[in-house]
């Protein structure tokens, strides 16, 4: 799938985190290993790619049952890896299909994105459903918007339909702050892995998040619970962000 050079250099790094046992597995309905920060590697090992990233899919089947692989990279290297669903029955089957082989995002591409926050002196009146909230929910703190070049760059990086709501808010400001909550800038969106695929956070609670899932383009938001319980909530993201916070 990679050349050569590229296929040498991430074996040697899954070789070097495996010698020194660093790493995290969790086993539920799907298998993830996220492998430990570690600054003594070799810059020799690393690859281009700066950002955090999916960089590869593998959809393979064993006796007709169909599972993936995703291979996640940050700082040049290898992050981890999420199986599903569980593989743990067929750890020990050589008996393996690939179905097909996916590069996500070149880690060979150089891509090093760098975005300083900078905070409004003075809160500005928000438009739209910011302004509505900010009526009975004190802003505490908000960010100067990025320009329009760089929203677009971290709109390419998730490969979701984000609402038009939040688009709205980004416009105006790269995320803010409330006492109980928070509504993330797009250059921090974090990515949650749970066994039924990727969410990306928008807003984020004490008990959950709002969130949209990877790859779904019709626009259904959710709302995933620590506890572990998730919600379709609709498309409407003002109207969802309204009923939890005012």
């Amino acid at each position: 799938m990679f050349d050569p050079d590229l296929a040498e250099k991430i074996k040697k790094q899954i070789e070097y985190f495996e010698n020194k046992r660093k790493w995290r597995q969790y086993w539920e309905k799907s298998m993830s290993i996220e492998l430990y920060g570690d600054k003594k590697m070799s810059p020799d090992l690393k690859y281009s790619r700066q950002d955090d990233s999916k960089i590869a899919t593998i959809r393979f089947k064993v006796s007709e049952e169909k599972y993936s692989i995703e291979f996640d990279s940050y700082e040049g290297r290898i992050w981890g890896w999420k199986i599903r669903p569980n593989p743990k029955r067929i750890q020990k089957t050589d008996d393996i299909e690939v179905i097909s082989k996916k590069i996500n995002n070149d880690p060979n591409e150089k891509v090093v994105i760098s975005i300083e926050k900078t905070e409004f002196k003075t809160i500005p009146n928000f438009d739209g459903v910011i302004g509505e909230i900010a009526k009975v929910k004190p802003i505490k703190t908000a960010y100067n918007p990025l320009i329009p070049q760089q929203i677009e760059i971290f709109k390419r990086k998730i490969d979701s339909f984000l609402p038009h709501g939040y688009i709205q808010i980004i416009e105006q400001t790269e995320g803010l702050e409330f006492q109980e909550f928070r509504i993330s800038g797009i250059s921090e969106i974090q990515r949650t892995g749970l066994d039924d695929g990727d969410y990306f956070h928008l807003a984020e609670f004490e008990d959950g998040i709002i969130a949209i899932k990877e790859n779904d383009k019709n626009g259904e938001l959710y709302f995933c619970h620590f506890s572990g319980l998730i919600d379709k909530v609709g498309t409407d993201f003002d109207k969802i962000l309204k009923e939890r916070t005012t």
